[in-house]
């Protein structure tokens, strides 16, 4: 009787495993009501090393917000801006984010809801959901 593979073996053999491969999204889940910024996750931070002091992340409808980061020890934070784009996007408890990397200083997100359904936030300035540059003056 033929043995059974090790377990890395078969992980091995499955073709979507690539254990040379990061992680380039993460999720956020509001579990409370505190927007003054947003923790990166440790193992998204430790894969791509450093992160940008200055950040776009563009939603997806199209805007695109301008915010800084924050270092302190091995922690990484999604620091000014974040507040203003969690009222503008009337961030509520039970909904969650997802932010994927698309370049050095981009990130795209995608904010659902509750019932797990994408949320799409007009622009509260233009009133429309055409493309809006969001930047500290627009806020």
């Amino acid at each position: 009787m033929p043995t059974s593979p090790s377990k890395k073996q078969s992980a091995a053999n499955i073709g979507h495993f690539q254990p040379d491969v990061g992680p380039d999204q993460f999720l956020h889940i509001v579990f409370k009501p505190t927007f003054s910024r947003l923790r990166i996750p440790q193992d998204f931070v430790r894969w791509f090393g450093e992160i940008p002091s200055s950040i776009i992340v563009k939603t997806n409808t199209g805007y695109k917000w301008r915010m800084t980061t924050a270092r302190e020890d091995d922690d990484a934070y999604i620091d000014q801006g974040w507040a203003g784009f969690a009222i503008a996007h009337q961030l509520q408890v039970c909904q969650f984010l997802i932010f994927k990397k698309v370049s050095s200083f981009e990130y795209s997100v995608l904010i659902f809801d509750y019932t797990c359904t994408e949320v799409m936030t007009r622009c509260r300035y233009h009133g429309d959901a055409t493309r809006c540059v969001a930047f500290e003056s627009h806020v």
